[in-house]
């Protein structure tokens, strides 16, 4: 059973013990909302059993790549302590210290295994004539 939902721009890689994906989007913050929404989607489909929510997120790093792990493991953060799952995402700043969004979504439980981290490992961004695209591993 493939846990990739159609429209979120990524794919899963092959990793020996990990989640492994490439993410892209039109620019960075197109990027950031696809890699958020990526790792919700890793974790398969997602049961409501409480209310809708709603939060502002703010968060910083030295780089983009440093900002992303931040800005994932912070959802997670959300994920596993109030089991907040998270599916819209609108990015209000971006740069490469700096994110500030809002995510939607509700409490719930997801299908498979919940992601402990987001990792440095094999972590790359990089710019392409289409526009950015990301390799992550997940802690699982």
């Amino acid at each position: 059973m493939s846990r990739r939902q159609p429209k979120i721009p990524f794919e899963e890689l092959d990793h020996t013990a990990d989640w492994k994906i490439r993410v892209w989007g039109e620019d960075y913050a197109d990027l950031f909302r696809n890699a958020a929404l990526a790792m919700y989607a890793l974790m398969g489909t997602a049961r409501r059993t409480g209310p809708d929510v709603e939060r502002r997120i703010t968060v910083e790093g030295v780089d983009y790549p440093s900002l992303l792990v931040a800005w994932l493991n912070e959802l997670l953060f959300y994920t596993e302590v109030y089991g907040e799952i998270f599916t819209e995402v609108d990015i209000h700043t971006l740069r490469p210290d700096y994110l500030e969004a809002t995510v939607r979504g509700f409490v719930g439980e997801s299908e498979f295994s919940k992601i402990k981290a987001v990792t440095y490992h094999d972590l790359e961004i990089r710019e392409t004539s289409e526009g950015v695209e990301a390799t992550l591993v997940f802690d699982v």
